[in-house]
């Protein structure tokens, strides 16, 4: 429901972005996907494909790495290291839409960063948006429209385990979610399900805002302070 509530702000905030893009792609197979709008849908539905694949594929596997803080800790560095790595390459001007299809791919294989604990889907994408030529701005704007296809998808896979408690109970429960605890409240799940909406659609405008005039290099810090922060409380404590 969290995941629902952020996948509703992307929604809102790119809602126009959104109904072009669903406009460009059914208009794009009489044309040849040759309109900008047209191209940028296709590239949407290309690089969220990877994602659904490889997270369906390795989804036990990763599942496993969220009971391991130091792993997640430790995985906060090289998030840093990316986005900190990014901002030294030559900036390019290209709009999403200019992209080739096979690099619209590659940008959506970067999401798999974001199924590992402490990597960061937004972050991994953005950095292979501007390794791709984008801009900065272009990269985050591509890398929001790539996460609504991505959060829906998550949501309603964590939805199916939850509706169907059968599926988990099939195996060992997955990542966070146990088929063994209580049902939480409907009063907190419509809490949580609201202000995740209202974070995110907060978190999202001042993000676009701020990447139009700054580097990624605060956020790049933060990863590496609260990773060596928790590296060290995790060794402190013997885990």
């Amino acid at each position: 429901m969290l995941h629902l509530g952020t996948f509703l702000a992307v929604l809102v905030y790119f809602a126009r972005d959104y109904w072009q893009l669903v406009v460009g792609f059914f208009t794009g197979f009489g044309s040849g996907f040759r309109q900008p709008a047209q191209r940028l849908a296709l590239y949407v539905v290309l690089g969220s494909i990877p994602l659904a694949v490889v997270g369906k594929i390795f989804e036990r596997p990763f599942d496993r790495l969220f009971a391991i803080p130091m792993f997640a800790a430790c995985f906060l560095l090289v998030t840093g290291l990316i986005l900190f790595s990014v901002e030294h390459i030559r900036q390019g001007r290209a709009d999403a839409a200019d992209l080739n299809w096979w690099e619209a791919v590659l940008v959506g294989l970067s999401q798999i960063g974001g199924l590992v604990p402490g990597g960061s889907r937004s972050g991994f994408s953005i950095a292979a948006g501007m390794l791709a030529g984008l801009t900065r701005e272009h990269a985050a704007r591509f890398s929001f429209l790539l996460a609504g296809p991505a959060i829906l998808g998550a949501s309603a896979f964590e939805l199916r385990r939850i509706v169907h408690p059968k599926i988990a109970l099939a195996s060992e429960p997955h990542g966070f979610y146990s088929v063994g605890g209580a049902p939480e409240p409907t009063l907190a799940i419509l809490v949580g399900f609201a202000v995740a909406f209202v974070a995110g659609f907060f978190a999202i405008r001042f993000f676009m805002r701020f990447v139009e005039n700054h580097r990624l290099t605060p956020f790049a810090v933060y990863c590496w302070a609260f990773g060596l922060f928790m590296i060290a409380v995790l060794l402190i404590r013997g885990r």
